[in-house]
């Protein structure tokens, strides 16, 4: 049964999380019938398989952890301190990567699997990878309201996995937050290092040395990684299909882009004067549906290229033409960005 008109559908974070959670928790002596009375949380569905728990509980358990725990800096510490059994499948995927850049590639690309009000971007700058951290603003969810834990933990869980996975030591180059400073940052300063971390910032991002996730990974396995990605491709799907229907008028511009998408990429205006509306009103109406204009060329963007390349012998080149895209290496960018991979890695997988 689809979503009733106007209904806005909530976020939901994988149970693993909040599981482990609890029991860090517990190793700072809060029993876990406390935590889930804290959590107004019925803990049998924390034992089941994939099991996916709504963002509202995600949002009180962080504060109820904050005050239980009787500390500000819950994020990091319960980051610095997690299970990697909490990341389920995609730990596994992460575990058989060749490379680090690899695995953090593919934390983008399956990063729904633990938190779907969370798109995490991965590009490559010259001599540095940044990570971005993005709120999902198509539904209801909590980290537009309250992001300071979920981003402080998201950030330092990516760097400890990234250590975890390599054997070179790895130091940020830079971490920004769009949450306002705390009153103290020492630990923030211990997690990440000095001098590099900023607050209301533009953007939630973590920056790496491209050199240091150029390191190859001892559990690396091609043949695993493969049957990993498909499962985690899988439960991707599952959440995906759970969500409601696009909007009527995402749905109108999205049929108009996939149709006009050759070679040039039409306008804002355009596309208003096909749907015979104005310019304010389309972009007003899609903001209200959660979305955007450039939203909606990225989704179909992604869409044409996944289909495009999928056929033998398809070219990158010819991609990045059909879609619009002044030169390949922006179409190489843009689907590292979409994807966490290159397209010629996506082909040969």
């Amino acid at each position: 049964m689809g979503p009733k008109p106007g209904h806005v559908r909530e976020t939901t974070v994988a149970a693993a999380l909040i599981l482990d959670l609890v029991r860090y928790l517990e190793q700072r002596g809060v029993t876990q019938e406390a935590t889930y009375r804290a959590f107004a949380l019925d803990p049998s569905p924390l034992e089941i398989p994939n099991a996916r728990l709504p963002g509202s509980l995600a949002e009180r358990a962080w504060e109820q952890a904050s005050q239980l725990a009787g500390d500000p800096d819950i994020g990091l510490h319960s980051a610095e301190n997690f299970n990697p059994g909490a990341l389920n499948i995609l730990g596994y995927v992460l575990l058989s990567c060749r490379t680090a850049a690899e695995a953090l590639g593919r934390l983008g690309q399956f990063a729904a699997l633990l938190n779907d009000g969370m798109r995490v971007q991965v590009e490559r700058d010259g001599a540095r990878i940044q990570c971005h951290f993005e709120v999902v603003t198509d539904c209801d969810n909590y980290l537009a309201r309250s992001p300071r834990h979920a981003m402080e933990t998201m950030a330092c869980g990516t760097l400890i996995t990234m250590r975890r996975l390599t054997t070179r030591p790895i130091t940020p180059l830079g971490v920004l937050f769009q949450h306002a400073k705390p009153a103290r940052i020492d630990e923030h300063l211990r997690v990440f290092g000095e001098g590099i971390v900023k607050f209301g910032q533009p953007a939630n991002r973590i920056d790496f040395r491209r050199a240091d996730l150029d390191q190859g990974l001892l559990s690396a396995s091609p043949a695993l990684l493969a049957m990993f990605d498909t499962q985690a491709e899988e439960l991707l799907a599952q959440i995906e299909r759970s969500r409601p229907e696009r909007g009527a008028t995402s749905r109108k511009v999205l049929a108009i882009l996939t149709r006009r998408i050759t070679a040039t990429v039409p306008s804002v205006r355009d596309v208003a004067l096909e749907l015979a509306i104005s310019e304010r009103s389309m972009q007003r109406e899609l903001r209200e549906e959660g979305t955007s204009f450039r939203r909606l060329i990225e989704d179909v963007r992604k869409e044409i290229a996944l289909r495009h390349l999928a056929q033998p012998g398809a070219l990158a080149s010819e991609a990045a033409f059909l879609l619009g895209f002044s030169e390949p290496g922006a179409f190489t960018r843009a689907f590292r960005r979409w994807t966490g991979t290159s397209p010629t890695q996506f082909q040969s997988a």
